[in-house]
């Protein structure tokens, strides 16, 4: 279990964060990086420099640029590319729980959503058939 503190979100305002579960791989890689990244870091993702950690946050550009890096490397063609982000992720991850069964309680926690109706948009283009 990680616990995400966020200090202002759409959803948290008063930045009061919230617990985020992950599994047990995603828990033993982010265990992995805060031991490279050692406890002088504020941050839980930091820039690098010269390959080190720096108490710097990564900002939202890196992260972008991150996850296109990572959607270029695994083959999709560059007009995916570019239409690829970060909400991106979080769309598909809600896409994927419903494909696995879980229910709109769970995705709902999972995701921090406080509105089905948000939620269904999140949904609309999954691919389930709850007939199978």
């Amino acid at each position: 279990m990680i616990e995400n503190r966020s200090r202002r979100s759409k959803a948290d305002p008063f930045g009061m964060g919230r617990i985020g579960f992950s599994s047990r791989r995603s828990a033993e890689l982010v265990g992995e990086w805060l031991a490279w990244r050692g406890s002088a870091i504020d941050s839980l993702f930091c820039g690098i420099y010269q390959g080190k950690p720096i108490n710097r946050p990564l900002g939202t550009t890196k992260v972008k640029l991150i996850i296109k890096e990572a959607v270029a490397a695994a083959g999709l063609p560059p007009e995916d590319v570019q239409a690829f982000s970060g909400h991106s992720l979080r769309v598909g991850a809600a896409q994927d729980l419903l494909c696995s069964g879980f229910d709109t309680a769970a995705i709902m926690r999972a995701g921090g959503w406080k509105s089905v109706n948000v939620l269904g948009r999140y949904l609309e283009l999954a691919e389930h058939n709850v007939w199978a």
